[in-house]
C-alpha cells in the first residue's frame, strides 16, 4: 500500500504529537468504501485531493471524540471547509478514515472554541 501523504512538522508541532515528521498517512480499502457509501458527494469531488488536504491543510486538530489527527482545507471557490480525519491503528500506522465537509457554522465554531487551529504556513 502506497502512501497518499505525509505528517508535516508543522502539524507534530502545531498538535504536540509524539511521532516523527514525514511519518506516513495511507488509505484502506474500507475507508475508501466507508467515504463512497456514506459521502458520496465528496468522494467525487475532493477524494482525489486528500493526500493535498493532508499535506498542506489550512487548519488542524485533535478529535475530542477519538483523538484523531482532523485535517481542514477551506475551498473558497466552493466556500466548503473539508475535513480528513486520520486514526493511528494500534500497530503505529496512520490512516485516513474518512472525508466529509463540515459546516461553516461547524467549522467556525471549532475555529473559534480552538479545536481546530490555523496551521503557520511559513512552517515546514
Amino acid at each position: 500500500m502506497k502512501p497518499i501523504a505525509f505528517i508535516s512538522e508543522a502539524v507534530i508541532t502545531a498538535l504536540k504529537l509524539d511521532m516523527a515528521p514525514g511519518t506516513p498517512v495511507f488509505i484502506g480499502e474500507t475507508n475508501l468504501a466507508h467515504i463512497r457509501n456514506r459521502h458520496p458527494y465528496e468522494y467525487e469531488k475532493y477524494l482525489p485531493d486528500v493526500g493535498l488536504i493532508i499535506n498542506s491543510p489550512d487548519y488542524v486538530g485533535l478529535s475530542p471524540k477519538d483523538s484523531s489527527m482532523l485535517f481542514v482545507k477551506l475551498y473558497e471557490i466552493a466556500d466548503e471547509y473539508v475535513r480528513v480525519a486520520v486514526r493511528i491503528s494500534s500497530s503505529g500506522r496512520c490512516y485516513a478514515k474518512t472525508l466529509h465537509i463540515l459546516s461553516t457554522y461547524n467549522a467556525e465554531r471549532y475555529i473559534e472554541k480552538g479545536t481546530l487551529k490555523k496551521l503557520d504556513t511559513n512552517s515546514k
